[in-house]
């Protein structure tokens, strides 16, 4: 063997022999670290370096570092637990079960009060969101709350607008007799006072409903007069509608328990949009928004089309013309 590699296969062995030196010794620090800790804490070190799962090595990381401020192993520990929790709750910012789950990891320090905003934020966007997706239910719930504070001729009018819009969008015996209606619709149309009047080319009933609302310092009282009527042709029924002057105006006032000018532009749209909020919560169980929905085009305000009937709110455009809501059934293509 040549002299360089003689020299060369002594300095391998010493390089050898010098790493064996240095595991050695770092066997004998950690064993002297094992041996100057309690068996509480190296149990808990123990629980946190066997740990399955992320979330449990976080909560064995925290319970570590909670209960051994002193501890042996406390910066091996902390130099994988701050980086490790912050990466955590950097990585689900719109998770709710993983936050949750954190904060019964780490309940406590600057990481968990950040993940117990977060979680209070998304509590709010959650609401919010739950309110949009149910807004047909706090729509009534609210309605509902406003009728309680109103008096008796607030309610009549609200309740009784959406009752006859109920009415006469359920009419499937197109083309049959007014005898072959609904017996709610001929009980309430025909034997309830005012009794509805019929010719040969229609039938209509008037209904007025006296009313008072708060201006300034005292109660306004106001009247609304609406009509239920029906088309009739050969006999049979044709369509069907209610119509009022400002019907829509007046049932604005009722539900927000004020007066509402019908000369301001703004506080009229105020007052359909109102409006159309009331009959669309009458319209909603029998022809849900979901599946009848159809194109509103002004004058219509809202449109409902489906199970053979067509329901279109019109507003008034010109100061002759009544707010109306009128129930044709579906025409069909020829």
């Amino acid at each position: 063997m040549s002299a360089l590699k003689h020299a060369a296969v002594i300095a391998a062995a010493r390089l050898v022999a010098l790493l064996a030196a240095f595991g050695a010794l770092a066997g004998c620090a950690d064993v002297r670290r094992r041996a100057t800790v309690s068996v509480e804490e190296y149990a808990a070190y123990r629980r946190f370096r066997v740990a399955p799962t992320l979330e449990r090595k976080l909560a064995r990381g925290y319970d570590y570092l909670a209960q051994n401020p002193g501890g042996a192993f406390r910066p091996e520990v902390a130099a994988w637990f701050f980086p490790s929790a912050r990466a955590y709750v950097a990585r689900h910012p719109d998770d709710r079960d993983a936050l949750e789950t954190f904060l019964g990891s780490v309940p406590s320090g600057p990481l968990a009060d950040r993940a117990a905003e977060r979680l209070v934020q998304l509590d709010i966007l959650s609401r919010y969101r739950a309110r949009q997706e149910r807004a047909f239910d706090e729509h009534v719930a609210r309605l509902e709350g406003r009728l309680e504070a109103a008096d008796a001729g607030r309610r009549e009018l609200v309740s009784g607008v959406s009752r006859w819009v109920r009415r006469i969008a359920s009419i499937r015996s197109w083309g049959g007799r007014t005898s072959e209606l609904d017996s709610d619709f001929i009980y309430a149309y025909r034997l309830t006072e005012p009794a509805a009047r019929c010719d040969d080319e229609s039938c209509e009933k008037t209904i007025t409903v006296a009313y008072a609302v708060p201006e300034g310092k005292s109660q306004s009282d106001r009247e609304a007069v609406y009509d239920v009527g029906l088309r009739l042709e050969k006999g049979g029924v044709g369509a069907a509608w209610l119509t009022g002057p400002e019907l829509f105006t007046r049932l604005a006032e009722a539900v927000r328990v004020r007066s509402v000018s019908s000369s301001g532009p703004l506080e009229r749209a105020e007052a359909i949009g109102q409006a159309t909020q009331v009959l669309a919560l009458a319209l909603e169980p029998m022809l849900p928004t979901s599946r009848c929905a159809a194109d509103a085009v002004s004058p219509v305000v809202l449109r409902r089309t489906c199970d053979g009937v067509d329901v279109r709110v019109i507003s008034a455009i010109e100061l002759s013309e009544e707010d109306r809501v009128v129930v044709e059934p579906v025409k069909r293509a020829p």
